[in-house]
């Protein structure tokens, strides 16, 4: 996730660390690619566990897949924050990163299978639609977004604060506001990646070997802004 280092005294960016724009444009393509197939695979297991209910049934009776899941996709996020080199070495960056795809898939899949298709659908359209919109906004935009990751970390802890109040307290506003908070910093995260990824008149930007971890921030910001939007539109139903 684009919380873990944003400044370039951290060991996942740098400044001018490209040295031509043809490098350049091969580490964005390269990044594109892996991002792409992330989603497809995550889309994919999704998909089975929707719309198939003795995957659902199997799912509900395994739950400690679940757990699992969930122990293990922290621990490389951890990783991400004091191990980067791993993510540099092959193949263990593509072996920690299909272990990651997988872990997730399972995690959204066991969120989602409460909703029903259409709900997962149309989160997954709106998602789309948002994703390219912010694309071309990081493309485009004059401003630089990349050195504003402590300010979203504040935000990050006052959803936890919010998150910690709803287990006592359930409000359908206060749910209205989780969620559309939750859109709002994953945006920014989203933007914050790509900009990165973009590198040139940015602040900070991803060094030439962090293709991996680029891409599995940009996947992380994608799959909770898909999340966020899904729980959203459960509520507005409800």
């Amino acid at each position: 996730m684009p919380c873990f280092a944003r400044d370039n005294t951290h060991d996942l960016t740098y400044e001018n660390v490209f040295e031509d724009k043809s490098t350049r444009r091969s580490f964005i393509m390269k990044v594109c690619l892996i991002t792409a197939f992330m989603l497809l695979a995550t889309t994919a297991i999704l998909a089975i566990f929707v719309t198939n209910e003795d995957a659902k049934s199997w799912l509900f009776r395994n739950f400690w897949i679940v757990i699992v899941a969930l122990v293990t996709t922290f621990v490389i996020l951890i990783m991400c924050c004091y191990c980067p080199f791993l993510f540099r070495k092959k193949p263990i960056n593509y072996i920690l990163l299909m272990i990651y795809v997988a872990g997730e898939s399972i995690i959204i899949s066991f969120i989602s299978m409460k909703y029903l298709p259409s709900q997962v659908l149309m989160a997954i359209g709106y998602t789309a639609l948002l994703v390219v919109a912010l694309a071309l906004f990081a493309r485009f935009a004059p401003c630089d977004f990349t050195g504003c990751g402590p300010y979203l970390m504040i935000i990050l802890l006052v959803m936890v604060v919010m998150c910690i109040v709803m287990f006592f307290y359930r409000s359908f506003w206060l749910l209205i506001i989780f969620c559309s908070l939750g859109i709002l910093v994953f945006s920014l995260y989203l933007v914050v990646d790509i900009q990165m990824m973009i590198g040139g008149k940015h602040k900070n930007q991803y060094d030439e070997e962090d293709y991996i971890l680029a891409a599995l921030s940009i996947y992380i910001d994608i799959i909770h802004l898909f999340m966020y939007i899904l729980m959203l539109l459960g509520i507005l139903d409800e």
